[in-house]
């Protein structure tokens, strides 16, 4: 529960079900409590929201929160639309995350306009069925030495995003001015994914852009001393490790998901026992 906000504050919770759908990043990776595992499973910003919204509800003598997440890891908007639109809206769901466009966008010669023209598709139909509609104004990438290439890109998605956001009706979370985000300790080692806590800051950006009261007050601050692990060595070991596999597993047509099923394919409750 918000532990700066008393109970009394905090305003009633009013969806009853919530489905997340995406890649990687709603996923949850890289936030996982066993990382001696050699196939963990993730926690992420999703699940962790709707363990806090579904706590809120009980707190107020309302029934948990029904939760389904059918992101997979390494799926582009185009397969998100085909494989988890159409199941997420078919439980129907009172808010729906759509969080999608982030695997097109870092790729060479990406064209943001046709990647939200399909996250407008997505939105204008589950607005049509009554269902709310959380989007995500993609992080800044300028840490990172690669991905910082696809910049210009990200902004366009994200100002087209905010113009879709508003014709909609539609909930955001905004990450693109997080500066919290810029202390590169709170990335994994692959630069991409997040670290739990990253991906506890991401969960209060989404309270907040769902206008809930945040768990941590602070979560906006950058660190005192912000980190920076994204020297020339490093990137180096990176670029052998992370990077170039990457690119031959693409070049031969593979996906870090393939293979993979959703962690909630099925709405489930989310009781006090749900997060280890």
């Amino acid at each position: 529960m918000a532990s700066d906000s008393k109970t009394a504050q905090i305003p009633p919770v009013p969806w009853d079900s919530f489905v997340a759908i995406g890649d990687s990043f709603t996923e949850g990776m890289t936030d996982t409590l066993d990382e001696s595992s050699d196939d963990p499973i993730y926690i992420g910003w999703a699940d962790r929201l709707a363990f806090e919204l579904s706590q809120r509800r009980i707190s107020d003598g309302k029934q948990p929160l029904k939760y389904a997440n059918l992101a997979i890891r390494g799926r582009l908007i185009k397969q998100i639309y085909r494989e988890q639109f159409a199941a997420a809206l078919a439980m129907k769901p009172d808010l729906i995350s759509i969080i999608a466009g982030g695997n097109d966008l870092i790729r060479p010669g990406c064209a943001p306009d046709q990647v939200t023209a399909l996250l407008e598709k997505m939105v204008m139909q589950a607005r049509a069925q009554g269902v709310e509609v959380l989007l995500c104004a993609n992080y800044d990438p300028k840490h990172s030495p690669l991905l910082g290439l696809s910049r210009m890109a990200i902004a366009v998605f994200n100002s087209n995003l905010w113009s879709i956001a508003r014709r909609y009706n539609c909930y955001v979370m905004d990450l693109w001015g997080l500066r919290s985000l810029r202390d590169t300790s709170l990335w994994a080692p692959d630069h991409l994914h997040l670290t739990n806590q990253g991906h506890k800051i991401v969960m209060n950006a989404a309270l907040q852009g769902l206008g809930q009261p945040v768990v941590d007050s602070d979560y906006q601050k950058p660190a005192l001393a912000n980190k920076d692990r994204y020297r020339a060595a490093e990137n180096l070991v990176w670029a052998r490790e992370h990077l170039w596999p990457w690119v031959k597993r693409h070049s031969q047509g593979r996906s870090s998901g393939d293979g993979r099923t959703p962690k909630y394919p099925q709405l489930i409750a989310v009781t006090e026992h749900f997060l280890p």
